[in-house]
């Protein structure tokens, strides 16, 4: 009979240690936003030899990670870095909970001079909160065009991630083929499989919160990303 109460101590230690780290993580989720826009803000002021101008939702501000670096914006920082032996300037735009309507009136007039400059990469994912909000596809088609053709040649425009469950999942995919539609529409933007890149995310993908992706979740959307790039910006190798 000693192993019973043993195996039920056992089983009370379990669960209460999953409790508290997912406490934990549930608190980790209550300062991101702050905490991640600020590092953002930090990170504008740094110079670099390549511009990369981000554009989006929670997802470019990397929620979901303990560290905003791991975004998709950082990842892609980091590999045009590795790659052309440059210095990356990251300006990320992106906003917790913005549309491609609220993308259109609020970030796009704020980007920066030289976006548009060979040695610039801009990059643009949008579209969750379409989904979650149930955008009309007639409204979302309207706005993510006006955006695309605000964008110079060469931008990095990405379809909508896989949702995972339920009818988001199911907006999310249309909204996915409408994103692929109209970029098939301007040939001199680059296309970012994003939809593709996020399918059957894991559990130990997703943050504290459970709806975005962890550290390790974002490396998906990092190679995405970093699949679309043009052989090479436009600066010099070091």
């Amino acid at each position: 009979m000693t192993g019973v109460p043993r195996l039920r101590t056992l089983v009370l230690a379990g669960v209460l240690g999953f409790v508290a780290v997912q406490a934990r993580r549930l608190w980790l989720a209550t300062t991101m936003e702050t905490d991640h826009a600020a590092y953002w803000r930090r990170r504008r002021r740094s110079p670099g030899d390549v511009l990369l101008v981000a554009l989006g939702d929670s997802l470019a501000q990397g929620l979901g990670a303990v560290h905003p670096e791991r975004s998709w914006a950082g990842r892609l920082a980091d590999a045009i870095e590795a790659r052309d032996g440059v210095r990356v300037r990251v300006v990320n735009l992106g906003v917790t909970g913005a549309t491609v309507a609220e993308l259109r009136a609020g970030q796009l007039p704020a980007v920066p001079d030289g976006w548009d400059s060979p040695d610039a990469v801009v990059a643009l994912a949008i579209g969750t909160n379409d989904a979650a909000q149930d955008t009309p596809e007639d409204d979302f088609r309207r706005d993510l065009t006006a955006v695309c053709a605000a964008l110079p040649a060469g931008a990095l425009v990405a379809d909508v991630p896989d949702l995972q469950r339920g009818v988001v999942q199911q907006r999310g995919r249309r909204l996915a083929e409408i994103a692929r539609e109209v970029v098939a529409a301007r040939p001199d933007l680059r296309p970012v499989a994003l939809e593709a890149a996020t399918h059957r995310v894991r559990v130990w993908e997703a943050g504290p919160d459970l709806a975005h992706p962890n550290g390790r979740g974002y490396r998906r959307y990092g190679a995405a990303f970093t699949a679309a790039l043009p052989l090479r910006t436009g600066i010099p190798r070091a």
